[in-house]
């Protein structure tokens, strides 16, 4: 086989293990160092450790490794060089620091360009702020850029579940610029932290209480009063009709006997009462009521009557 086609299979297997290692890096989502994310200032240099979040699965296709970066922010108005930094975890977490080139811990773009090293301290005890990864720098020089300073690979043992969450906290030994003078920081400690799979919802019980609601019918009872005004209807009183009749006779003697028979026609009279009550009364025609204009008809033809007779007896007398 030519070294041209070893240079190239060569090549291609960097490739592919570049892509894998891409792959797993992508699988763990560092969350990005801004204001939204972290109590960022603009007064001071941000010294930041990472916040890194996955789930159980990508933890477990990184082999239950995490890389965890220190970064700078808002250095450019700045800079520093000689310096102290360590990043603190909990020795009861149970991780386990990975060698990366022989070192703890690897130096980024901020950290070279001090000539910064890497102390490991994950065996120190007792003395506060162990264990830890520090990267320090004694170089009379300024960096002033903005970036990672080192990163520390962890290993998370396989017992870590679902909400765990891994404190990463900041140890600041020294911040000083080229002239020994302090460089005003502040340092903002991140996690790791396992998360819930994507579109996995956790559903907290509801307790549901139902209440009976109490319905009152009331009926309403509707009455309809019809009022019907019944016509008033009078009967007129028939005209009365008194009939006289007078019978003379004469005996032997030559006596007149005059008889006078009247005869009061009966009246009725119908009033329709008010609300429908039809009330009759049926006048009899025995008796005379005095005030009826019938009765003063019928006394002035008896007078007449009585006045004729009379009359008729002297004549034959005489």
């Amino acid at each position: 086989m030519s070294k041209s086609i070893l240079s190239k299979v060569a090549a291609f297997a960097c490739s592919v293990a570049s892509i894998a290692a891409l792959s797993l890096s992508a699988s763990a989502e560092k969350l990005e160092v801004n204001k939204d994310n972290f109590n960022l200032v603009d007064d001071k240099v941000n010294i930041v450790a990472a916040k890194v979040e996955l789930t159980l699965k990508e933890l477990a296709a990184a082999n239950y490794q995490v890389d965890v970066d220190v970064d700078i922010n808002n250095n450019a108005s700045f800079g520093f060089g000689p310096s102290g930094i360590a990043l603190v975890y909990p020795a009861d977490a149970g991780l386990k620091v990975v060698e990366q080139d022989g070192e703890k811990a690897i130096t980024g773009p901020v950290g070279d360009k001090i000539n910064a090293y890497i102390t490991d301290n994950s065996t120190d005890k007792g003395d506060g702020k162990t264990p830890n990864i520090a990267c320090g720098s004694t170089a009379m020089k300024n960096v002033t850029i903005d970036g990672t300073h080192f990163t520390t690979k962890f290993e998370l043992p396989k017992t870590v579940k679902e909400g765990d969450v891994i404190p990463m906290k900041l140890y600041i030994d020294e911040f000083l610029n080229k002239d020994n003078k302090e460089v005003p920081y502040n340092a903002l400690e991140g996690y790791i932290k396992i998360v819930a799979e994507p579109g996995t919802t956790t559903t907290a019980p509801v307790t549901t209480t139902t209440t009976q609601a109490t319905t009152s019918t009331t009926k309403a009872t509707t009455t309809t009063v019809i009022t019907t005004k019944a016509p008033v209807t009078t009967a007129s009183n028939p005209a009365t009709t008194t009939v006289i009749t007078t019978t003379t006779a004469s005996d032997n003697n030559g006596s007149a006997s005059t008889t006078t028979s009247t005869t009061k026609a009966s009246s009725t009279t119908s009033t329709t009462a008010k609300g429908g009550t039809t009330k009759a009364t049926t006048k009899g025609g025995n008796g005379v009521k005095t005030g009826d204009a019938g009765t003063g008809v019928a006394v002035a033809a008896l007078l007449l009557a009585a006045g004729t007779a009379v009359a008729a007896a002297k004549k034959k007398e005489d």
